[in-house]
């Protein structure tokens, strides 16, 4: 039959293997004497007493290499937070914490508390150069209040991830109960001069939104976020301790642009989910595809985003008989979590689609979601593929794809099927990746 899932597989692999962070950082940033230049914007180290480097996210370790290697011992201090130390990782000017993803832990405690012990060493004559990627939010954390334990904020990331907020609404919720989210690490870092570099994991990439942007200005505002609890029934589902707090209306607003934290400050995107898609493009044309970009799917409920997927996809097909097609999208989709298996929004959009593509089962058909930090949910994959004979392999095994989904079990269905995409963590982190085939 058809071979489209081998090639969707072979497209997102190779799609990783081209988004080089490296590269993009090696192209912004440059040395030349006493003259470092960050995305265009000259800075005379002459004029500096410190250096300091704080990277926090998925990305930050490959982040933070390069910049060792570009400034070596200019580096004053650094500390660089991530979810997964690769194996033999050393850096001489840089202190490795590891956090706690997607769920805070201990170590996002610690770190919070080393990135801020190094800022206490700030001044006028300081440069703040703060890396940040996707993950921070949950890698990076104090609360607001030392009411608010780690158990408490733990079960507040789960119910907000599973409660059917988007990226947005969530983060107005984190931002204002976080002493360093939504500008508030800024905040602590004035009055240096400070530069951020953002690898961007969030739709449209949004600088404002990537791990609840500790060192811009937030966007987000307290009323919004007392909508946010309203509109989900937060109180009744969040700790007692953080629902005091709220019900109280003593939590403070979040740094704003025109608060003078922000007049020495300078923020830059170095690659995003865009990127990504532009280089998937191109390899599926290589390989033979017509291509088109649904670049308006980016978020949403993900059966409807799939349903929408798969109708557009049926007419790229329909407008190129004969030729292969390829639809791509990115993003990040809102998964509810109601059962208690084990998956990600990927897996289990690749699972629905598999239910779908089944009812086409003439049509040569191919689906592929999946994670370019190499993690998806709370498992071990970056995602998953199905074509359109999934769902008849999985009936000869005795496999209900149906209770599968309906208990959020789709890297067990994917598993027993060898469909599971597995990477590894990446080192990168632009969001999700969806490559719809047809033939």
């Amino acid at each position: 039959m058809s071979d489209l899932k081998d090639e969707a597989r072979q497209i997102f692999l190779d799609t990783l293997s081209q988004i080089d962070l490296s590269a993009a950082i090696r192209r912004q940033v440059s040395l030349q004497g006493d003259q470092l230049t960050i995305c265009g914007e000259e800075f005379d180290l002459r004029s500096l007493t410190k250096l300091l480097a704080i990277g926090f996210g998925k990305a930050s370790i490959r982040m933070g290499r390069e910049f060792e290697h570009l400034l070596g011992e200019r580096i004053t201090a650094g500390a660089l937070v991530t979810n997964a130390v690769p194996q033999g990782v050393s850096l001489n000017r840089f202190k490795i914490i590891e956090g706690g993803h997607p769920i805070p832990n201990r170590g996002s405690l610690q770190a919070a508390d080393e990135i801020i012990s190094l800022l206490k060493s700030a001044d006028e004559k300081t440069l703040v150069i703060f890396l940040v990627s996707g993950g921070g939010s949950a890698l990076i954390e104090k609360p607001v209040d030392e009411s608010i334990s780690l158990e408490d904020i733990r079960e507040l990331n789960r119910v907000l991830v599973t409660c059917g907020a988007v990226i947005r609404e969530m983060n107005a919720v984190r931002k204002h109960l976080s002493a360093i989210k939504g500008g508030r690490l800024a905040a602590l870092a004035y009055p240096a001069r400070q530069v951020t570099l953002y690898v961007s994991d969030v739709n449209n990439d949004d600088i404002s939104t990537i791990a609840s942007d500790p060192t811009g200005p937030d966007e987000t505002t307290l009323d919004e976020f007392y909508q946010v609890v309203e509109r989900y029934d937060l109180l009744s589902k969040l700790p007692a301790n953080i629902a005091s707090l709220i019900s109280s209306r003593q939590i403070s607003e979040t740094p704003k642009s025109d608060w003078k934290v922000f007049r020495n400050s300078s923020r830059y995107l170095l690659m995003g989910n865009s990127e990504a898609l532009r280089v998937a493009r191109r390899i599926a044309e290589e390989r033979g595809f017509v291509v088109e970009i649904a670049d308006d799917l980016v978020e949403g409920h993900y059966r409807g985003l799939s349903d929408e997927l798969l109708s557009r996809l049926l007419a790229l097909r329909d407008r190129h008989p004969q030729r292969r097609v390829c639809l791509l999208s990115g993003g990040e989709v809102i998964c509810p979590v109601y059962g208690n298996g084990i998956g990600g929004r990927n897996q289990e959009t690749v699972l629905y689609l598999a239910i779908k593509l089944a009812g086409i089962s003439a049509v040569a058909s191919a689906a592929l979601s999946a994670g370019t930090d190499g993690i998806d949910g709370n498992s071990d994959a970056a995602g998953a593929v199905a074509d359109n004979l999934t769902l008849k392999r999985a009936v000869e095994l005795g496999l209900d794809a149906d209770q599968y989904l309906k208990n959020n079990d789709s890297y067990n269905f994917f598993r027993q099927l060898g469909d599971l995409i597995i990477t590894g963590p990446t080192g990168n982190n632009v969001r999700d990746l969806r490559i719809m085939l047809a033939q």
